[in-house]
């Protein structure tokens, strides 16, 4: 399999965003680094973990399904 020729879809979690941006940016250029298509889906919003974490799962779905829909075109 040859991973250069699938697209991967960059996933900045929300903490990483507001606290370590470097962490992302960082990815972004190891990933591209290694010659990856690497794309940054710009729908990403919340994956839904904080809702997950407090017990608030139900109300979580719909942001868990907005997630899978944003990532579906993603190989990796």
């Amino acid at each position: 399999m040859n991973l250069k020729e699938k697209k991967v879809g960059l996933f900045i979690p929300c903490y990483i965003d507001q606290f370590y941006p470097q962490v992302g940016v960082a990815s972004l250029e190891l990933l591209q680094k290694l010659g990856l298509d690497v794309r940054y889906p710009m729908k990403q919003t919340c994956c839904g973990q904080p809702l997950a974490n407090s017990g608030a799962e139900k109300k979580a779905i719909k942001t868990y399904q907005n997630f899978i829909r944003n990532f579906s075109e993603f190989d990796y």
